[in-house]
């Protein structure tokens, strides 16, 4: 009789990723640890999933608008990037503004809500 031939006790063989393995293995220790930790583990894990879950749908949600607009990829990411240099600029000011209001209010013994009221802007701009 050869070795190398199968017996009636050999298994088949089945292919396992190693993302598997490593799910199996954290699964089987989540269910054994009495640890605190363990239901802090499990609402990461929720949270893992629920992230992922959400990028996937807005990475569809982008795809489907890619493919309505007329912009490739690198034009979107191009405008995307026009677009947050202009709010960076936007909150430089804003920021630069409300110091200004926030010096004027100083020397006119006011507070800043005072002085936004004295010169009509919203307190929420």
């Amino acid at each position: 009789m050869n070795n190398d031939s199968e017996t009636p006790q050999s298994k088949p063989v089945v292919e396992t990723t190693a993302e598997q393995v490593s799910t199996v293995v954290s699964d089987e220790a989540l269910l054994f640890d009495d640890s605190p930790e363990k239901e802090q583990r499990a609402e990461l894990a929720t949270a893992v999933a629920t992230l992922k879950g959400d990028l996937e749908a807005q990475t569809k949600t982008r795809d489907a608008l890619l493919a309505k607009s007329s912009l490739t990829m690198e034009q979107a990411r191009q405008v995307t990037d026009e677009h947050i240099d202009r709010l960076h600029r936007y909150n430089d000011i804003k920021d630069a503004g409300q110091m200004l209001f926030g010096k004027l209010a100083e020397l006119k013994g006011k507070t800043v809500k005072e002085i936004y009221k004295d010169y009509n802007v919203d307190i929420e701009d």
